[in-house]
């Protein structure tokens, strides 16, 4: 049943990117890739979040396949940002570069906290066993929204 949810997850993943693709129409090569892979950290963190609002029933399994996502793009998020890759419609912002230890300190933390949090759904009866795993995780998203991505 775990494998279903997983394969299940993988499915609608896979179904988004056909969306991804009108959503960030214009955009190609490698600001492409990284705004589909934060899209898909977008839909994990809305996943999970939705099960902690109540909206729906908690699933580790699901929780656990979604922070695994996040934690791989986070993993490889440094590389998705070679230096001057600025063309339009990317949110990065110049400051990336000129910043580049504290932007890979954070993309290293967001890692850090996405295997945390899968580490934790793998035990967690309920949304609330999850919180200070999943707060950690929304803590680096923020830190790097809030200097490295263009205001919207």
């Amino acid at each position: 049943m775990k494998y279903l949810k997983i394969i299940l997850a993988s499915a609608v993943g896979l179904a988004s990117a056909s969306v991804i693709t009108l959503a960030h129409d214009g955009a190609t090569g490698m600001v492409m890739q990284r705004m589909e892979a934060m899209k898909e950290i977008s839909n994990s963190m809305k996943s999970i979040s939705a099960m902690v609002k109540g909206e729906a029933a908690f699933d580790g399994a699901v929780v656990e396949a979604s922070a695994s996502v996040i934690a791989e793009h986070a993993k490889h998020m440094p590389h998705m940002f070679p230096e001057g890759s600025l063309d339009k419609p990317t949110e990065a912002l110049p400051v990336i570069w000129t910043q580049w230890d504290r932007f890979t300190e954070i993309a290293s933390g967001l890692n850090t906290d996405a295997l945390a949090l899968a580490e934790a759904a793998k035990t967690a009866s309920s949304a609330k066993d999850i919180l200070p795993q999943l707060g950690a995780v929304g803590k680096s998203c923020k830190a790097c929204h809030q200097d490295y991505r263009l205001a919207k």
